[in-house]
């Protein structure tokens, strides 16, 4: 293995889960941020399609106080036992000054899925960065290249 291969592989066993852990993170905070510093909205579902699959998606729309009204999308996986109909109400939470910031309540990206999710990317990372580092430092064709580049001490 040559050394621009180990840092390719490198760059693609850290940089992409890392690219997906900051994405898992920044969606995170917002749900966190949503949590607990959100306003709470009246909001109705427009559409829900795939009603009859084991996962569907729930359109719904809200207007806020202070702005036109704002639309989302929520999955709902597994379906819960009530069936979510269109004119069914929920619950939106969305930021003040930022409205365009909003989520059903109960539906953003829970604690628990993110920390089973970072916890795999940086195991993958961590067991793909040594087995290519592992490889790179025991192949033995690169023994005999680092041997013959380093001259013999005097």
């Amino acid at each position: 293995m040559t050394l621009s291969t180990l840092a390719g592989m490198l760059v693609g066993f850290l940089g992409l889960p890392g690219l997906v852990l900051a994405l898992l993170t920044y969606s995170r905070n917002l749900v966190v941020r949503l949590e607990q510093h959100g306003v709470r909205a009246r909001g109705k579902v427009v559409r829900v399609r795939n009603p009859r699959s084991n996962k569907r998606a729930v359109d719904y729309a809200f207007r806020p106080p202070e702005g036109p009204e704002l639309q989302g999308s929520f999955q709902e996986w597994p379906p819960p036992a009530s069936e979510q109909t269109p004119g069914t109400p929920v619950d939106v939470l969305y930021l003040a000054d930022a409205p365009h910031h909003h989520m059903v309540v109960g539906t953003g990206l829970s604690r628990r899925f993110f920390l089973i999710i970072a916890t795999f990317l940086v195991l993958f990372a961590g067991v793909c960065t040594l087995t290519a580092l592992h490889e790179y430092f025991t192949d033995p064709g690169q023994e005999e290249a680092r041997t013959r580049a380093t001259p013999a001490p005097p």
